[in-house]
């Protein structure tokens, strides 16, 4: 069982969902599920397409037959990418609408924000996205299909050893974006010049401007959404960086890389980034997603960890027909060796998976593997 962690819950307010796919309402032949994205912010870019892809999975799951006869039906919340906006919409999902489970946070601030919620009402909260360490404790009703960060600041400290003895680092103060700087200074065993920020700023030249002057060998940016590892680039770019970068996963989108595909030429570029398994119903998924939403869905591998919450969440209510959430909780639990889109996965006894990251570096067209160099 879990130790769980205590946060404060922010008072409770009202207000609308977004894009909800609904039946009739208090109608008992369906199942009532919540759902926890950003949905505006700098952290919707990632948010609206986990709410995409759930949407699809779910109107797969029910045009199949629902669950032993019966629609899922979800019911979504902006959590904004922080935990106050997330308890308060998780008050309204657990208390007011009454949800078995919820799909979410995107954002590890949302899903620390909501757990001490869902854990106290023993409601199920199942993120597909959120991978800060602190989340392994935050309780017993908490699961994840997305790696922990304690793989993804380990493995870019291991390749730091090997090529630094001195980097900078420039870290947004988000639970998400901490986790890994703080995984990262455990395992690094060189000297850190360390730059933090708040969510709220956008100019970091004064930071770049320090560093530069630090004789660093790298630059390690840990930022919480693209948007931010955009501005950072721009400023890197235009102070005339010339070190190598290193960075997390939220930022291996392609999209924004080649934007700047002249700069990473000249400056070597690696990030970390959960490999997903590349299969037929994978990609027979994203043009289905593509040919709906008329556009490519910019994170394979949420994609993939996304469609695997939700249909393991579909699993485990299948399997215990009623709305008896520890039960629910138990036969997610028991989900092991299951061949899901991200792979072969199991649940361990914290709520988390199986699966980690690797290393990449962009060439100026794509992502390539360390390990395939």
């Amino acid at each position: 069982m879990k130790k769980l962690l205590i946060f404060l819950v922010a008072p409770f307010l009202l207000w609308g969902c977004e894009e909800n796919i609904s039946n009739t309402d208090n109608n008992p032949e369906t199942i009532k599920i919540g759902g926890i994205a950003p949905l505006s912010g700098d952290g919707a870019t990632v948010g609206l397409m986990i709410q995409n892809v759930t949407n699809l999975a779910i109107e797969t799951i029910n045009n199949d037959g629902g669950i032993n006869g019966k629609n899922i039906e979800i019911l979504w919340e902006d959590g904004k990418c922080n935990p106050g906006d997330s308890s308060r919409s998780t008050q309204k999902l657990v208390n007011i609408d009454k949800v078995t489970a919820i799909l979410g946070g995107v954002c590890s601030g949302e899903t620390l924000g909501a757990a001490p919620i869902t854990e106290k009402k023993k409601v199920i909260l199942l993120s597909s996205a959120s991978s800060s360490p602190e989340i392994t404790s935050a309780g017993d009703f908490v699961f994840r299909t997305s790696p922990s960060d304690n793989s993804q600041g380990s493995i870019l400290a291991d390749y730091a050893n090997k090529n630094f003895k001195k980097v900078g680092m420039i870290t947004e103060q988000t639970d998400y974006s901490i986790g890994i700087a703080s995984t990262f200074k455990e395992h690094f065993t060189g000297e850190i010049v360390e730059e933090n920020y708040l969510p709220t700023e956008s100019d970091f030249k004064t930071r770049i401007t320090k560093l530069k002057n630090e004789n660093i060998e790298g630059v390690l940016l840990i930022p919480q959404s693209p948007a931010k590892f955009e501005i950072l680039i721009r400023q890197l770019q235009e102070q005339n960086w010339d070190k190598p970068i290193l960075s997390n996963e939220i930022v291996t989108n392609t999209e924004v890389l080649k934007k700047f595909s002249d700069f990473f030429v000249k400056v070597s570029y690696v990030g970390a980034q959960f490999i997903v398994p590349d299969s037929e119903n994978l990609n027979t998924f994203i043009d289905s997603y593509t040919t709906k939403f008329g556009e490519v869905p910019i994170y394979t591998n949420y994609v993939a960890t996304t469609i695997d919450a939700v249909n393991m969440l579909a699993k485990a209510l299948k399997e215990v027909e009623s709305n008896d959430t520890e039960k629910i909780r138990d036969a997610l639990y028991n989900i092991q060796n299951y061949e899901g889109f991200s792979g072969n996965i199991s649940f361990d006894k914290n709520g988390d998976i199986n699966i980690t990251h690797s290393l990449f570096s962009f060439d100026g067209e794509k992502l390539v593997s360390l390990d395939e160099k």
